[in-house]
């Protein structure tokens, strides 16, 4: 008896029927969850005014999963029918084909229904993939040109950016489809007997033969067509020997030419293969000889020859070879990166500057910044936050305003700004409870703002938003009154608080959203809320804007409930028939929402404009196939002291195009979004506004003047063009290829790792300049040479809004790096002395920001010191403004205040006194006299230590130093075993001591 081959075991009919529901219950739940959010995903868009952005993608993702997944299914289908369709009529009965035989079976009755099976599987994943691919597609139609060619192939860059990609995918597509339809032919025809890996006779049928073998035709062809794209991407990729992006002189003559000649190897190898399929020769050594041919082909003239003109040709000669092409790379930078228009200017320093300069200037020293926004966020927070979960974003901002002084002048001036959020975080015990999170803690209060240059009491003078204890004596570093008036002060939306809120209440019901503490004094009162109420010490508001979804229905609390996994939209009372929910409230989650296709800034900042609270982020296009255009990590140029403590990072992306293309403007009480053009030449701009029907951004003349005035340059964007002006700033070729001339961002050097000095935003007149501007700054190094100054680079907006670059080259002099400026800072005698008196207490001392402005005919350092101490009853630390330290010529001024510090180089300037540098290094440890051979007998060491001041010293001298030595030992005693308060009151003490003892050692020098 034959053995047969055993039935598998069947699944019975009730085993099925569970098996269906289950896989039905899954599918189900899968595409509700979709259909959910998918309706909830166009409430909020309908919310924010922006349904054709929704519609728009959605539309198109659609479109391009069914075109691409009938095409496929199509294709595979067609294939899959031709190889059953001529399916031998018999096979040979060899044990190969009998193990097949129950698949045939199994198949051939319902081969239809496999075969559309199969196909729409295969078409489904083709179809994902593909709408994946909705922006690609929607550039392709509706992208225009830069107006900018490359060198070489001469096309536009518009071809680049917007027709390329699509291009490459559709030629992916096919690759795809015809190694699908290869590999479904295989299949079937193996499953039929017309393939065969055994047996007597012809291994394939005839119709198998002209069948694939039109497939491996077909292949070929798209290879060639896939050779001829693959010559523009030279110009988007990275040069080995130069290490830039650009096809280089390997690239451009042999790379080239070997592209060339594999589309005519591709195209024979093609019609060969096509001749053989249709039987004039059986044997496979014809079809095998052309496939042979072409990759013979590609290791010849794609490895082996360009290897040979790189290292025979170019490495010997790299600066010739290589310059015309590092030439295109450079040109390309600048444009890609807005820095087409760069100027580039000679800053003459004099080795040694007169420091009397100092007090003559007009538009950069009086508006020295003095007030660090990374460091003051602390004080900002305890002196304003009358309740725990108020918080302060942990880097503030800084933005200028003109407002009328108590003498009725116009005066212009730089403002630490931040708004006071609710963190979400900081709500404890029964403020967590879903009811009180949501519908009570449901905002912020408050643009807080003081200026940069006003130091009080070692912290802030507010000047805006100031919540003031009722005991608080009025006036204390704070104004009575707002230079700003804001209607709704609320703040529902910004960076601190991203939880969902419901607001709204039944008409004439009492408000429950927690405003403000009633018995807080106010600088700024909201009197157009006429929903506020005061229930014992608290205040309550009811939302006024129409910033929310709407949740007044059943239907959209089911929805919500869903999205949210939340079952108390439907339990709670709270949700009624004026009920809105907010959510996405992070202003930088809201723009790219709304604006899919922008890069968005990683550190919005707040503003009044009208009377209103709004949040400014600026918006960049970008692309990563510009041609001739170098590529840069957005996530490492955009790093600095800053990212990742209350600033975002940028990802990881690399690009090699960018432009400030979009101002977006978020109101911070109704979450509005508004879209303003800034640049009008962009055609990624321009592209997107065409997709969205042409009003998607407001055009840049219809920006209000009032909110233009507080553009400013864009961190993000000038942080990576200072990247790429590391090497990009010179002009020439050949010192750009050797190297010999590049440059380096400094260090920051308030901080004790290697982290990027941040850019920072100055109110200061710059050489060539007429007028004082708000801009932001940065300076270089030379490579390898961290202690010396290169340059300064400053970006800003002119009278006319429009953006300007400029490199100062500084020449002459003798100016040091930032980091070494404040190295000599730091070793100054009585620097350093008063470094230790702080560390033996175990004071933290902070440096804020090193700014470096050119003044005069010389560079003016500034850095602020912070002492933090306890704040009484709170167990947290506040940084206080105690000294300021200014250098300019190697002269330095360390005193209390910078007008001081500014005198005191003037002072040391004026007596001929030695610089700095010149004391540090007569003094390497040693008194003046011992460096010099000289030794007063009162300074030779006593037998015995001893705690006395020097005999040398003058009375008012040594009793100020047994004052500092009585408040250190007060001081330490309070560390010991005394409160908050205390310990705070004993340094203050102190810090009064040093204070005397500075006043009196200048008072015996005078005399």
């Amino acid at each position: 008896m034959a053995n047969r081959t055993p039935t598998p075991p069947r699944m019975s009919r009730r085993g099925r029927y569970v098996l269906i529901l289950i896989v039905g219950a899954i599918v189900l739940l899968s595409v509700l969850g979709w259909l959910v959010s998918l309706r909830t995903n166009y409430l909020w868009y309908d919310s924010v005014d922006f349904t054709t952005v929704f519609s728009t993608m959605m539309w198109t993702r659609i479109g391009l999963f069914g075109v691409f997944t009938f095409a496929m299914a199509a294709w595979t289908a067609v294939n899959l029918y031709l190889a059953w369709r001529f399916r031998p009529d018999t096979w040979p009965a060899t044990a190969e084909q009998e193990g097949l035989e129950r698949y045939r079976e199994l198949i051939s009755p319902k081969a239809g229904w496999w075969i559309a099976g199969v196909a729409v599987v295969v078409g489904i994943f083709a179809g994902m993939s593909a709408q994946g691919r909705w922006q690609t597609w929607l550039l392709f139609r509706s992208g225009g040109d830069f107006g900018w060619s490359d060198p070489v192939l001469g096309h536009d860059a518009g071809f680049y950016v917007f027709r390329l990609p699509f291009w490459e995918f559709l030629i992916g597509f096919g690759f795809a489809a015809v190694v699908v339809g290869i590999l479904a032919s295989l299949g079937a025809y193996y499953l039929y007997g017309a393939l065969r890996f055994s047996g007597q006779g012809e291994r394939m049928t005839n119709v198998a033969r002209i069948h694939l073998s039109v497939l491996v035709a077909l292949f070929l062809g798209l290879k060639a067509v896939a050779y001829y794209f693959d010559r523009f991407d030279f110009t988007t990729q990275q040069n080995e020997v130069t290490n830039i992006v650009g096809g280089g002189y390997t690239e451009m003559t042999a790379l080239i030419n070997a592209k060339n000649a594999l589309i005519w190897v591709s195209v024979i190898a093609a019609v060969v293969i096509l001749v053989f399929s249709w039987g004039f020769t059986r044997s496979l050594a014809l079809p095998g000889a052309a496939l042979g041919l072409v990759v013979v082909t590609a290791i010849a003239a794609g490895g082996i020859y360009p290897a040979v003109v790189r290292n025979f040709q170019v490495e010997p000669n790299r600066p010739q070879r290589e310059g015309p092409y590092a030439q295109h790379t450079m040109d390309g930078t600048r444009f890609a990166f807005d820095m087409n228009n760069l100027e580039q200017e000679t800053y003459s320093v004099a080795s040694s500057p007169d420091a009397e300069q100092l007090e003559e200037d007009t538009g950069t020293v009086p508006y020295t910044r003095l007030i660090d926004p990374f460091i003051v966020s602390d004080t900002f927070t305890q002196r304003q936050q009358p309740r725990s979960f108020y918080d302060f974003n942990d880097k503030l901002d800084i933005d200028r305003y003109t407002y009328t002084d108590d003498e009725g002048e116009e005066v212009t001036q730089d403002f630490v700004v931040g708004v006071r959020e609710l963190n979400p975080s900081q709500l404890t015990g029964e403020q967590q409870d879903w009811t009180v999170r949501h519908t009570v803690y449901t905002h912020g209060w408050g643009f807080v703002a003081a200026p940069t240059g006003r130091n009080c009491a070692g912290g802030p003078y507010f000047m805006n938003g100031v919540m003031r204890s009722g005991e608080a004596e009025a006036g204390q570093c704070e104004a009575t009154d707002d230079f700003l008036e804001v209607e709704w002060p609320q703040i529902y939306y910004g960076l601190l608080n991203n939880d969902y809120a419901i607001v709204g209440v039944p008409e004439g019901e009492t408000p429950r959203e927690y405003d403000r503490p009633a018995d807080i004094t106010v600088s700024t009162e909201d009197s157009g809320d006429p929903e506020a109420e005061e229930i014992g010490s608290d205040r309550y508001t009811t939302y006024q804007g129409g910033g929310g979804v709407e949740v007044d229905t059943l239907s959209r609390r089911l929805l919500y409930a869903w999205e949210f996994q939340e079952p108390r939209f439907l339990l709670s009372d709270r949700l009624n028939e004026e009920s809105q929910l907010m959510y996405n409230r992070n202003v930088r989650d809201r723009v790219e929402a709304v604006a899919p296709f922008l890069t968005v800034e990683t550190d919005p900042y707040p503003a009044v404009v009208d009377d209103e609270i709004v949040w400014i982020v600026d918006g960049y296009t970008t692309a990563n196939n510009f041609p001739y255009s170098d590529r840069v990590n957005l996530a490492e140029a955009t790093n600095d002291t800053y990212s990742g403590q209350g600033v975002a990072s940028q990802a990881a992306d690399e690009v090699n195009y960018m432009r400030s293309s979009v101002k977006a403007v978020v109101n911070a009480y109704d979450g509005s979004v508004d879209l303003y053009e800034f640049d009008q030449e962009d055609p990624i701009l321009g592209a997107w506004n065409e997709i969205y029907g042409g009003d998607l951004v407001i055009p840049k003349e219809e920006t209000p003047a009032e909110l233009a005035e507080h553009f400013r340059y864009p961190q993000d964007l000038f942080k990576v063009q200072r990247d790429i002006l590391q090497r990009y700033h010179v002009e020439e070729s050949r010192t750009f290829i050797e190297g010999g001339e590049a440059w380096a961002t400094p260090d920051d050097p308030s901080q004790g790792s290697s982290i990027s000095q941040p850019a920072y935003y100055v109110f200061a007149q710059y050489p060539t300049q007429e007028q004082s501007y708000f801009q932001l700054t940065s300076t270089y190094t030379p490579r390898n040479r961290e202690n010396a100054l290169a340059s300064l680079m400053t970006g800003y907006y002119d009278e006319n809004g429009d953006p300007q670059l400029v490199i100062y080259d500084v020449a002459g002099g003798d100016d040091q790096s930032v980091g070494q400026v404040h190295q000599i800072i730091t070793s100054t005698t009585e620097v350093a002395e008063e470094l230790r008196l702080f560390q033996q207490q175990g004071t933290t001392v902070e440096w804020g920001n090193l700014l470096a402005l050119p003044v005069g005919d010389g560079i003016l350092y500034m850095e602020p010191m912070y002492l933090r101490r306890q704040s009484g009853g709170e167990g947290t630390t506040l940084p206080l403004l105690r000294r300021v330290a200014v250098s300019y010529g190697g002269y330095v001024g360390y005193a209390e205040g910078f007008e001081e510090a500014i005198s005191s180089v003037v002072d040391q300037y004026v007596s001929g006194a030695p610089t700095a540098v010149e004391e540090i290094e007569e003094e390497p440890g040693e008194d003046p006299g011992e460096a010099t051979g000289e030794q007063d007998p009162a300074d030779e060491p006593e037998d015995e230590p001893t705690t006395e001041a020097p005999v040398e010293e003058p009375p008012e001298v040594a009793e100020a130093i047994e004052d500092v030595l009585a408040a250190q030992e007060a001081y330490e005693e309070a560390q010991s075993g005394g409160s908050n308060e205390e310990i705070g009151r004993a340094l203050d003490d102190l810090f009064a001591a040093l204070d005397n003892l500075e006043a009196a050692r200048a008072a015996a020098g005078d005399e």
